[in-house]
């Protein structure tokens, strides 16, 4: 095979309740992930010259990106046997960084995915989820995709049925967030006000329990109207920054059944009855946020009229005209999409 094209899409946090600290120094989080059509591409070609290296404007120095880290633990594993002589990855970015869109660890499992295929190394779901775990706590949802119940640190991951029968606004406004400072603001904030989130239960695994994936599950089946889940980041940063809550008030006014934020920021969302109505909605926002009226320019953002997706990346192959071109599903299933 010459080269290996994935398209990573984003995800949203339909809820995300993080649970307090354990003596490690990491929460536990309860959240319901679903992917969304924003997308990076990441082009995956051998280089034969022994180095991992990484191409595109990605926002950070290659070596720093999770990319990187994805591509040389993947590497290591093999060091002993049949070793992998290099590995050129050029990305094209459409998820924004520090947004809570995931596109961190999207990115990390189209590399580990990529390369499982490109290499032929025919590692299972679970096995690139081990190694992705040591890059960032997302990266099994993405191996998996669709819609998941997440837990622990994210690494259980449950998926059930995703639905797609709703639209998305997203409101990207110009300043990031970083998750480890969310965490330390959460920490500080439920410390200054006594607030204790322990988990109602555990599982045998070890991972705390608000709800069960059944009921969580159920309230996902439920009218977009009636849905009850929290971001516990939420109140922490609308604390820092009123925008926040502008935001969620313009989504609302737009018409949206359900408005969060998705992970710790900065993007927040708004789901509304199908992909017409936020399609206008995301009309009425522009109009409100970039025309001249009383809310003009009140905080800056870029306004995504968004679907959501029951897949997190699709997969193409470029390959000689003497390897085996065979379909997907024509193909041995080692964790192919």
């Amino acid at each position: 095979m010459e080269e290996t094209n994935i398209t990573a899409f984003a995800k949203i946090n339909i809820g995300l309740k993080i649970f307090d600290r354990r003596k490690s120094g990491y929460h536990d989080i309860e959240s319901l992930f679903q992917n969304v059509d924003i997308a990076d591409t990441l082009r995956i070609r051998p280089n034969n010259v022994g180095k991992i290296v990484i191409e595109g404007d990605i926002g950070c120095a290659p070596e720093q990106s999770t990319i990187y880290h994805a591509a040389k633990n993947f590497c290591m594993e093999f060091e002993d046997k049949s070793p992998i002589t290099g590995v050129t990855i050029k990305v094209e970015k459409g998820i924004p960084s520090g947004a809570g869109l995931g596109g961190a660890g999207a990115d990390a499992a189209a590399t580990l995915f990529g390369m499982n295929e490109l290499f032929e190394k025919r590692l299972s779901r679970a096995e690139l989820a081990r190694i992705g775990s040591r890059v960032a706590s997302d990266v099994a949802f993405f191996l998996y995709g669709g819609a998941a119940i997440v837990r622990g640190r994210g690494e259980y991951v449950f998926p059930i049925e995703p639905r797609t029968d709703f639209g998305l606004v997203i409101l990207q406004p110009t300043w990031t967030s970083s998750t480890p400072e969310a965490y330390a603001a959460l920490d500080n904030y439920r410390a200054i006000r006594g607030i204790e989130h322990a988990c109602t239960s555990e599982d045998a695994a070890g991972y705390s329990i608000n709800l069960p994936n059944e009921q969580l599950e159920k309230i996902y089946r439920s009218p977009i109207q009636k849905w009850g889940f929290e971001n516990d980041f939420l109140p922490v940063l609308a604390e820092k920054k009123k925008q926040y809550s502008e935001m969620l008030s313009l989504l609302q006014e737009a018409g949206a059944a359900y408005v969060n934020l998705t992970g710790s920021g900065s993007c927040v969302f708004g789901v509304f009855d199908n992909a017409e109505a936020a399609q206008k909605a995301s009309c009425t926002c522009s109009s409100l946020l970039f025309g001249e009226g009383d809310r003009a320019q009140s905080f800056a953002a870029h306004i995504i009229a968004a679907k959501p997706l029951a897949r997190s990346m699709i997969v193409s192959y470029i390959q000689d005209c003497n390897e085996d071109t065979r379909s997907d599903k024509e193909r041995p299933c080692y964790g192919s999409y």
